[in-house]
C-alpha cells in the first residue's frame, strides 16, 4: 500500500464516490495543503480544482463523474521548513518535522506519488544528471521493459544516431538496415523473407528431354502463372556451349523435309504446367544455332536437360 496516495475509483455519492465532491487524504501530511487530486479519464490525467481544504479532507469544485479514478496524493514542498540555529534548543517539533519532511519526499519518489511524473523520477531530463542520461548509467542498460509503455517514437526527441545503436547501421550479419537517400532498401539477401506480397515463382529440376512425351510439373503457385519459359541446359559441351550454360528455345513447333516434329509446346492452369515435346525421328527435338559460327544445329537430347520456370 502506497504512503503518499489514494486512489478513488467507487461510483455513487457514498464516502469517497466519484459522483460527490469530498475525498479522504492520505494518512500522512505536514499540511493539507500539501494535498492534490488528479482525474483518470481512461488515458490521460487530470489537475482537477480543490474548493476546499479540511483537517483531513479535500473538496473538489465539481464531481468527478467524469473520470474513471482519481488520485489524492500528497506533494510535500522541498524547500527547507526548519533552519536550526547555532545554540538554538532542539524541540521534538522541529526533529519531527524535518526529518517527516525528508521521508514524505522520498516515500513521494519512491511511489511516484504524481501519475505524471511530478514528484518521481518519471520526469528526469537529461540535464539533471551530471554528464547525461548514458547507457552505463542504467544497470543492465537501456531496454525496453524498464520504461513504461516501452520504447515509442513520441519518447525519443529528434531521432536515434546511426552511432547510439549497439548494433549499428548497414548490410552485414547483426546490423540494423536502413534505407538509403532514395528511400529504398540497399541490397540485401532477402532469401528468408517469407509472406511477402508480390511475384511468387516456381522452377523445376533438371528433367530429361524425351520425345513424343507430356510432362507434368506442380508448380504450387494456387493460380494460373502470368508467365512460364521452357530452358535448356547444357550437361554436356555441343555446338559451341559449355557445361551449365542455359539456353531459351524459341521455336514452339517446327516441321520441315525429315525434321517433322521438332520442338515442344508449354501449358498451364492452376496447379500444374505441363510440357509436350515433339516427336522427331531424325535426331533431338530441338533446333538452334552453334553458340561460335551462327550454323544451325539439332542438339541432342542426351547432352541437354529441361527446366520450366513459371512466374505469379
Amino acid at each position: 500500500m502506497a504512503n503518499s496516495y489514494v486512489e478513488y475509483t467507487t461510483t455513487g455519492s457514498g464516502t469517497n464516490g466519484l459522483s460527490q465532491t469530498t475525498f479522504t487524504a492520505p494518512t500522512k501530511f505536514l499540511s493539507i495543503n500539501d494535498i492534490r487530486i488528479k482525474g483518470y479519464n481512461g488515458s490521460t490525467w487530470t489537475e482537477l480544482t480543490i474548493s476546499t481544504r479540511g483537517t483531513t479532507t479535500v473538496t473538489l469544485s465539481a464531481a468527478p463523474t467524469a473520470y474513471s479514478k482519481i488520485r489524492v496524493f500528497r506533494s510535500s514542498t522541498t524547500e527547507s521548513l526548519i533552519d536550526f540555529q547555532n545554540g538554538s534548543r532542539l524541540s521534538e517539533s522541529d526533529l519531527d518535522t524535518a526529518y517527516q519532511q525528508s521521508l514524505f519526499v522520498a516515500q513521494e519518489v519512491a511511489e511516484d506519488a504524481d501519475p505524471e511524473g511530478g514528484s518521481g523520477i518519471g520526469n528526469v531530463v537529461n540535464s539533471q544528471l551530471a554528464g547525461g542520461i548514458t547507457n552505463d548509467k542504467l544497470a543492465g542498460g537501456i531496454t525496453q521493459d524498464k520504461l513504461a509503455g516501452g520504447i515509442t517514437s513520441a519518447q525519443l526527441a529528434g531521432s536515434i544516431a546511426d552511432s547510439k545503436l549497439a548494433s549499428g547501421v548497414g548490410t552485414s550479419a547483426n546490423n540494423l538496415v536502413k534505407l538509403d537517400g532514395t528511400a529504398k532498401l540497399p541490397a540485401v539477401d532477402g532469401s528468408q523473407l517469407t509472406n511477402l506480397a508480390g511475384i511468387s515463382k516456381f522452377t523445376s529440376a533438371e528433367t530429361t528431354i524425351s520425345s513424343s512425351t507430356k510432362t507434368t510439373f506442380p508448380h504450387s503457385l494456387g493460380a494460373i502463372p502470368f508467365q512460364f519459359d521452357l530452358y535448356i541446359k547444357c550437361t554436356t559441351a555441343e555446338a559451341g556451349y559449355v557445361i551449365g550454360d542455359i539456353i531459351k528455345p524459341t521455336q514452339a513447333y517446327h516441321s520441315t523435309a525429315g525434321t517433322s516434329g521438332i520442338g515442344a509446346i508449354l501449358s498451364a492452369d492452376a496447379t500444374n504446367i505441363y510440357l509436350t515435346t515433339g516427336g522427331n525421328s531424325a535426331g533431338g527435338i530441338f533446333k538452334g544455332f552453334n553458340q561460335d559460327t551462327g550454323s544451325e544445329v539439332t542438339f541432342t537430347n542426351s547432352n541437354f536437360k529441361i527446366i520450366v520456370k513459371a512466374f505469379l
